[in-house]
């Protein structure tokens, strides 16, 4: 196994990673107000490519611009301006790039819309009130968003993207799909795990068919969603059995829901590794990645969430838990972390927040989020900003854009 972050990996489909260190997928908000690609994705992921990390991955670009996991996602349509997507790929140069594909399901916030859409008509997520109960969706607008991953692949491959990332994690469509919490349907894409995990399995092989050979086909996916009678362990076990099946590329272990937040370390019940070996303490997900790999032994895994010091990730690595290590707000705090690491440096803190639970979840996800426009724009980051304030501007903005812009994006899509 390897103990060096900086030794290539080839992937079974021919992507050459330069070396083990991927930044994850985190939600850019920069898209323009018909949610077209913009000359700020442009500079921010010209950016990170610069930073030196082996593979970079997208923010959610949505596959129905009706339902937005945040109002300037970038959205994959007949409307998307293929120019300005092929622009934003070739500002990573030589760096690998991955587009994440994503649906939102029942967390598209009512500022988008007031009806969103669910494997079942289950309560609304409750977060300060912001999401509105979902309906559940037709079997045939299920098999129809199968198909939009499908064709949003092919707009990324044709943009110069190198594969894509199917988002099957932190409580969007596809994991609402794979948990029994939002998943009470009793046809074909409901029931035990095999059919709860059908519209995952099939959205996967519609981005496979309609892409050639050596587009790489990752997946995201949840340990589990920490919420009672949710998606367990036990569950993700399974899916990662018939995911190593459908020969996917690339598996990235996640977890938790906006309702149970474990991708910030804020979970009830989430996981503990007090027992753990110390320089895995910092890995929320370490448990699960390694039955991963134990289970699925050719499958490459990506492990994301906690990891902070450069001993945690050659451990990691050494111990066959991962194959990649996955950095997300770290390297919005530092995007040249990657070439500080290569150099010798020990680990990367965070800013430690003291707010309520709900409000930190929000507070800590939207300062990133103005950390990133600062990237976008040329800045560097500000350790200073106020948390609370963050949390207020995307309150606020959501609002105004959900109602300056929802009618234009209501008539694009035809609704």
């Amino acid at each position: 196994m390897p103990t060096d972050l900086f030794e290539p990996l080839t992937l079974s489909n021919g992507l050459r990673l330069p070396n083990r260190i991927a930044k994850a997928a985190m939600t850019e908000n920069l898209a323009d107000a018909r949610n077209q690609p913009t000359v700020r994705l442009e500079r921010l992921y010209r950016r990170w490519a610069r930073g030196g990390a082996g593979l970079l991955i997208s923010g959610n670009l949505m596959v129905d611009r009706r339902f937005l996991e945040r109002s300037r996602n970038v959205v994959l349509d007949d409307h998307t301006d293929m120019v300005a997507l092929r622009n934003m790929v070739a500002a990573t140069g030589d760096t690998p790039f991955l587009a994440q594909l994503n649906h939102p399901g029942r967390q598209c916030n009512r500022y988008i819309t007031r009806r969103p859409v669910a494997p079942s008509a289950v309560d609304a997520v409750a977060l300060l009130g912001s999401f509105a109960r979902p309906r559940a969706l037709a079997a045939a607008e299920v098999e129809a968003i199968v198909q939009a991953f499908g064709e949003g692949a092919r707009r990324c491959e044709d943009a110069g993207f190198d594969g894509v990332q199917v988002h099957a994690a932190h409580g969007y469509l596809l994991a609402q799909f794979l948990s029994p919490a939002t998943n009470r349907r009793t046809d074909r894409w409901g029931g035990a795990v095999a059919g709860r995990a059908r519209a995952l399995l099939e959205a996967v092989r519609a981005c496979r068919a309609r892409t050639g050979d050596g587009f790489t086909i990752a997946v995201k996916l949840n340990s589990s969603d920490f919420r009672h009678g949710g998606f367990t362990t036990e569950d993700a076990g399974e899916v990662v059995t018939l995911l190593a099946e459908e020969g996917i590329d690339l598996l990235e272990v996640s977890g938790g829901t906006y309702e149970s937040p474990a991708l910030l370390g804020l979970a009830d019940g989430q996981q503990s590794t007090a027992q753990q070996p110390t320089p895995y303490k910092e890995a929320y997900f370490a448990d699960f990645a390694r039955s991963a790999k134990a289970a699925s032994p050719d499958l490459p895994v990506m492990l994301t969430g906690g990891i902070r010091s450069a001993a945690a990730m050659r451990d990691l690595l050494a111990d066959g838990v991962a194959d990649v290590i996955g950095l997300g707000r770290p390297l919005v705090v530092d995007p040249s972390l990657p070439q500080q690491l290569e150099q010798g440096a020990d680990r990367v803190d965070l800013p430690d927040y003291t707010m309520p639970k709900l409000l930190a979840l929000a507070g800590e996800s939207e300062w990133y989020e103005a950390q990133i426009a600062r990237l976008a724009d040329g800045e560097d980051p500000d350790p200073g900003l106020n948390p609370y304030l963050t949390a207020a501007r995307f309150v606020g903005g959501e609002l105004l854009r959900g109602l300056g812009e929802g009618p234009a994006r209501r008539r694009l899509a035809g609704g």
